[in-house]
């Protein structure tokens, strides 16, 4: 006689029932089924997960770093699913590479996932958003079977880690045992991923507001410091109409001498003139550099030669007055960078800064530009040594005007090199990339 089920779903085998068989009492008892309520084990389950999840969620809420949030992530993943290793793979801003958030990566998950980025594989999985198990074909396992991943796509979550973002994400899990698309244990997983984005999303706001308020501080400071000079920038077109007034009346004057049947020598009339014309060439020159206008604040594209030639003709005096010797060297035919023209100002005045607190007052400056590498540099090369410019030094440095450059050029997205010794002197580097992320 046997016993057909049509519903076998809370069916159990024979043998896994008899823990479930007990003795009646008494003589001649038999043996007889006792009540169990099956539900209870799979409360037991659910009451597990949501307890481990609760207690990740907690954890990382704590954490102040991605590297820690991370390695959490790792653990709970590890408890939830038998894994030999994970990994979270992002497209870079050109969308032609993949970049991968943990640093231990194998050879091999590399290779494969490569691959299926290179065959549109990986853009078919996040399109379609679901999880996705791909075995890889080539690499066996000891027991004989093929390795498997399981793909699990970030959603519409947006992941942005080490300068790149992305909502085309999607999480790698290399399996040490079996494991179906539609396991409950991919749920929890998929939940536990959906904490640490949001919680990388917190901890990197946290990070840029502590970097604005750093870099406010550092220009309040930087103002400060430099009050009087704010104040004449900020009175620059009034002084220069007295300047501008009385000059005039000294050009009319020595042409009505000119004019005049006297004993005038025309050569120190031309003189007086020549002088006058060169310091309203000056004046010109420092309205243009001064100037508040709206070309000036605007992201374009900029002649980096020609900011650098005014600037030259602004300070040339300046600096033959402290016995500095500048020469320029400026490449022809220089592409133009995506950037502000006050950016370029104020890198040039705080360079300058720099070069002129050294030591001494006297020496050689060479400014260079050059394009190599799709990169537009412009070189300072100064015969001064100064013990703070050093690049091991660079990191931490205080000087209110190298943290104003530093800032600067990470807004272009660019790089600072700076490096001083008393053998070749003072040399900074500041590397413009063509190639920018504006959005």
């Amino acid at each position: 006689m046997r016993v057909i089920k049509q519903n076998t779903l809370t069916y159990e085998s024979f043998n896994k029932s008899l823990p479930y068989l007990t003795k009646s009492n008494g003589p001649g008892g038999s043996q007889r089924f006792i009540n169990l309520d099956l539900g209870k084990e799979e409360d037991k389950s659910i009451n597990k997960s949501l307890k481990l999840i609760l207690e990740f969620k907690a954890s990382i809420a704590k954490s102040k770093t991605n590297d820690q949030i991370f390695s959490l992530f790792e653990d709970t993943v590890k408890r939830i699913l038998n894994i030999k290793e994970l990994n979270i793979f992002i497209p870079d801003y050109e969308g032609n590479l993949l970049v991968s958030v943990f640093p231990a990566l194998s050879e091999r998950m590399s290779f494969f996932i490569n691959k299926l980025f290179e065959n549109k594989i990986l853009k078919e999985v996040i399109y379609i958003g679901n999880p996705k198990i791909i075995v890889d074909s080539l690499v066996y396992n000891i027991d004989g079977t093929k390795t498997s991943y399981l793909l699990i796509p970030l959603g519409n979550e947006s992941l942005d880690i080490n300068g790149h973002n992305s909502n085309e994400g999607i999480l790698v899990l290399s399996l040490a045992s079996g494991c179906s698309e539609t396991s409950p244990e991919i749920l929890l997983i998929q939940l536990a991923l959906a904490f640490i984005l949001a919680q990388i999303s917190f901890v990197n706001k946290q990070v840029d507001l502590k970097n604005k308020i750093d870099e406010l501080q550092t220009y309040q400071s930087k103002l400060a410091n430099d009050f009087k000079l704010s104040a004449i920038g900020e009175l620059t077109s009034g002084i220069v109409e007295e300047i501008l007034s009385p000059l005039q009346v000294i050009t009319s004057t020595t042409e009505l001498l000119r004019t005049e049947d006297n004993q005038v020598d025309g050569e120190v009339i031309d003189t007086i003139n020549q002088q006058v014309k060169k310091v309203k060439s000056i004046i010109n020159n420092l309205l243009k550099f001064a100037g508040n206008n709206d070309a000036k604040s605007k992201v374009q594209p900029c002649n980096i030669n020609e900011l650098i030639k005014e600037f030259y003709e602004l300070t040339y005096s300046s600096l033959n007055n402290d016995k500095y010797e500048c020469i320029t060297d400026l490449e022809e035919n220089l592409p133009p960078v995506i950037t502000q023209p006050n950016s370029i100002y104020q890198l040039l005045t705080n360079i300058l800064s720099i070069i002129r607190a050294g030591k001494g007052n006297e020496g050689g400056i060479l400014i260079q530009t050059k394009y190599r590498d799709e990169k537009v540099e412009i070189r300072f090369l100064t015969t001064d040594m100064d013990e703070k410019l050093k690049q091991k030094n660079l990191k931490n440095n205080k000087d209110m005007n190298l943290r104003i450059i530093n800032n600067i050029m990470t807004n272009h997205e660019g790089d600072l090199f700076i490096d001083s010794d008393n053998t070749n002197g003072t040399v900074i580097i500041l590397s413009f990339p063509l190639k920018r992320n504006l959005g």
